[in-house]
């Protein structure tokens, strides 16, 4: 295990917030110089390399849960549609990184946008193409290699928190857009009450594939930094089924005997036919510009 510098100031001078094992798998730390939270030292491989080995055939047949979590959350994004049509009238070129099954590419194919993933998980990749037409290449961004500004717009949805060098990822979609394009961004923020009130038990970082844990001011650091302007932030929610809600509040309790009961009653109830949209403010959703 190495002990990693801040990936925002590249200082290696932090304050240990919570040892291994009591929020998730990793250390949690925060850097002393600029504020940024993230997992040193990390236990085991980042997710973009652990997926990479996924069998894609396992991974189609054993998708469900995450088809129907992606196909019920694509209404979450049409205020982002709503923005990007007025920016782009006539659509454009569109990226998707960490495109999953593909549900929210094929939002924005339907809107007229020529769209195009990237996923390292090539079951993710091939159901894509089966099921939307759509192509996803099964890399990670910086392995994509794609032609500099060549893109109008690129999506990144609850993805930058699980990549090893946040930081890098930024500056290879800045390279890659066009002069003017967009970049839209989704993660989980905690500089919130919800992250105060339960600390150890917040819900994202309860999550071993988190490995970076921003504040608004941490994501607009690193965009500017990046060269990035930021014309606008957005404290979205997520819509969800009942039961989904129910798990995430056996994942507060940190209790494997609530989370067995929660999950015995939402099955025997079937909450997972119940839907809502929850917006407690805990996520942010940053659109990000590429300077003419």
């Amino acid at each position: 295990m190495t002990d990693l510098p801040c990936n925002l100031c590249g200082i290696n001078d932090y304050t240990i917030l919570f040892g291994p094992g009591v929020a998730q798998v990793n250390q949690i730390v925060k850097c002393n110089h600029c504020g940024l939270m993230y997992a040193n030292p990390r236990v085991r491989d980042v997710d973009q390399v652990m997926i990479k080995n996924f069998d894609p055939n396992w991974t189609l047949h054993h998708s469900q849960h995450r088809f129907e979590k992606e196909s019920l959350q694509i209404r979450d994004y049409q205020k982002t549609q709503e923005f990007l049509n007025k920016s782009y009238p006539n659509r454009g070129k569109l990226i998707e990184i960490g495109s999953g099954l593909g549900h929210l590419l094929n939002f924005f194919k339907q809107d007229g946008w020529d769209v195009m993933g990237i996923e390292p998980l090539r079951g993710g990749c091939q159901f894509s193409e089966s099921e939307f037409g759509i192509k996803a290449i099964p890399k990670t961004i910086e392995e994509a290699a794609l032609d500099e500004n060549s893109v109008d717009v690129v999506l990144m949805m609850h993805v930058i928190e699980h990549v090893p060098e946040p930081f890098s990822t930024f500056k290879e979609v800045y390279r890659i857009l066009k002069p003017g394009g967009l970049f839209i961004l989704e993660t989980p923020r905690y500089d919130t009450l919800m992250f105060k009130l339960l600390g150890k038990r917040e819900r994202s970082l309860s999550c071993d594939g988190h490995i970076y844990f921003f504040t608004t001011h941490t994501l607009k650091k690193m965009a500017t930094n990046a060269a990035f302007t930021v014309p606008k932030v957005d404290y979205v929610g997520r819509s969800l089924t009942l039961d989904r809600l129910i798990w995430n509040v056996g994942v507060i309790s940190k209790s494997d005997t609530v989370k067995q009961t929660l999950k015995w009653i939402s099955t025997k109830l079937r909450f997972n036919k119940i839907w809502l949209h929850l917006n407690v403010r805990d996520m942010q959703r940053m659109y990000l510009k590429k300077p003419v």
